[in-house]
């Protein structure tokens, strides 16, 4: 069992938060130390690895919620798939890193409520203000850490974003993206997916690792059908202590 103290949550959310990392040969009885030790936090956020059961149950007994499944995909580029009318659009979309400008028009697209399956602004104990400043300030933060944005634009109009940073010898992480609202229906969705694949590729890399809630069906079925594969899944438990 590994646990974080996710300090960075009293900035976002304004509650002390604690994320707990379930390993798969824990035994059951590490949920008794969770509940025993970890009443200080006002936000506990454990994950789980499939088949634990047993795990599942006792945080179910000890006031755990279940909010969703995170699955992590993996996808070697050069396996990537679009289909023949994904292509057509695909040739008249580009991308390129975002100007200050370009992150204000991001900022206000979240604040208005871009992400609307995230697991923050689905309970019922925070706000949809709370949710949107936590995406903002992590976009913030790993800019920070040299991590790159892109706004993606289909005839003249940004229609979206993709965050990209890499993790390891020759893989890459969009650790976020998304379609702007007005584009919400339109069609291009996929691209948020193929255009982190493409500055994979530019940039010499072998495989993209990124996460997906259970919650987001659609982005979900995007992922498969672009190639990607499922790496892991992990079951996320929450708790309010306050």
């Amino acid at each position: 069992m590994k646990i974080i103290d996710a300090f960075w949550e009293k900035r976002n959310l304004g509650v002390s938060c604690t994320e707990i990392m379930i390993e798969k040969d824990d035994h059951v009885s590490c949920v008794d130390k969770i509940s025993s030790t970890l009443e200080a936090s006002d936000y506990l956020v454990v994950k789980v690895p499939i088949g634990r059961f047993d795990i599942n149950e006792s945080l179910t007994q000890n006031g755990f919620v279940f909010v969703e499944g995170s699955i992590n995909f993996h996808l070697n580029v050069k396996d990537a798939i679009l289909s023949p009318l994904q292509q057509r659009l695909n040739n008249v979309v580009t991308y390129s890193e975002m100007t200050e400008s370009d992150l204000i028009q991001l900022f206000n697209e979240i604040e208005a409520g871009m992400f609307k399956t995230d697991r923050i602004l689905l309970d019922s104990c925070f706000t949809e203000k709370q949710a949107a400043t936590r995406y903002v300030n992590w976009i913030k933060d790993e800019i920070g850490k040299a991590a790159q944005v892109y706004k993606i634009v289909y005839k003249e109009d940004s229609i979206g974003f993709f965050a990209f940073k890499k993790v390891g010898d020759d893989v890459y992480y969009p650790f976020l993206a998304g379609l702007y609202e007005k584009f919400a229906n339109s069609g291009l969705g996929f691209a948020t997916l193929r255009k982190p694949i493409e500055e994979s590729i530019k940039r010499g890399g072998r495989m993209i690792s990124t996460y997906v809630s259970t919650n987001n069906h659609p982005v979900l079925r995007a992922h498969t059908q672009q190639g990607f594969s499922i790496n892991e899944l992990q079951y996320v438990f929450v708790k309010h202590t306050k």
